[in-house]
């Protein structure tokens, strides 16, 4: 008969073992600032390690859109999270000007330099594909992988809401925000206090109400609110000015394309577009998920990103 000895061989609890997971991740956890190019700081938190992912997020967003993908990978991955600047708890640039795509491009280099990253895999979501993709054309070799989600390679008012006049819409409100800095930040405060936010949101097909993680959203809207609406436009305006399409082409990097049936901001037709023209990329069209799909159906999207990367990144 086997005997134990509970020295030899000591038990572990249901207590044991979380606390010990709890310590290992406060030990792999990192939050600070790196500075940029401008001197600009630039937030971030780090969480896990090996292989690094790092998440950019969109225009007007901050961390909490990756908040259900970036959990699911911080236990075998080192996850790094940031904000962009004058966004979140990043800080404003001392120039205004500096609001654009190729800052925040020096943003992300900025992070990665301070982290010590020499190359990483880079998620994407909305702005943050154009900005990965500008990101690739100047480094190509700090990338390992790209993983753009519900975006466009550029030029994103030109197909918003799929119409030719969201682009004049857009003009109008940039000179608007321009103009009128105090009444624009105002209408931001009303927006944000509306309490029928949600049913608004649903209307206009921003989200699936059915399927949308609401507590992101609200953190959406409050954060969106706080961003100086001049910065963001002044961003938007550089964006719409940029295009990495000519640079498709030349990616080498694994790539998976994510893109949602339902997206009014970028319709399913660029991600296919951009399928076509990145070398040996895949693309996973989602039924029934909209611009916001990592909010949406984050465990499906979690599910194929480790399948991707296990499959695309095993030499690497």
């Amino acid at each position: 008969m086997f005997r134990s000895n509970t020295a030899e061989f000591p038990v572990k609890t249901a207590t044991s073992r979380p606390k010990r997971a709890r310590l290992a991740e406060l030990s792999n956890l990192k939050e600070g600032f790196a500075t940029s190019y401008d001197g600009t700081k630039i937030w971030y938190r780090s969480m896990g390690k090996g292989a690094p992912l790092v998440f950019c997020n969109g225009l007007g967003c901050s961390t909490f859109y990756f908040k259900h993908i970036s959990e699911y990978f911080k236990h075998k991955y080192q996850v790094i999270l940031f904000d962009w600047r004058a966004h979140g708890q990043s800080q404003r640039p001392v120039k205004d000007d500096s609001m654009s795509v190729d800052a925040v491009t020096l943003d992300l280099k900025a992070v990665l330099d301070h982290l010590g990253i020499k190359k990483a895999t880079l998620v994407a979501h909305s702005m943050g594909v154009q900005i990965v993709y500008n990101f690739y054309a100047a480094y190509p070799k700090r990338v390992t992988a790209l993983v753009p989600c519900f975006g466009t390679f550029g030029r994103p008012m030109d197909t918003f809401y799929d119409l030719t006049l969201s682009k004049y819409v857009f003009e109008w409100i940039y000179i608007f925000n321009h103009l009128f800095p105090r009444v624009a930040a105002k209408m931001g405060s009303l927006t944000e206090k509306n309490p029928f936010w949600f049913q608004m949101g649903s209307v206009l097909k921003m989200f699936n109400p059915g399927l949308v993680d609401k507590d992101i959203l609200r953190e959406y809207i409050d954060h969106f609110t706080s961003v100086d609406p001049v910065l963001l436009t002044k961003l938007l305006r550089s964006m719409q000015e940029h295009s990495a399409e000519a640079d498709l082409k030349k990616i080498k990097a694994p790539t998976l394309i994510f893109a949602g049936d339902q997206d009014k901001f970028t319709p399913v037709w660029i991600a296919k577009k951009m399928h076509h023209l990145i070398p040996k990329s895949e693309l996973m069209i989602i039924k029934n998920a909209s611009h916001v799909g990592l909010a949406e159906q984050p465990a499906l999207i979690n599910l194929r990103i480790e399948k991707f990367l296990k499959e695309r990144l095993k030499n690497n």
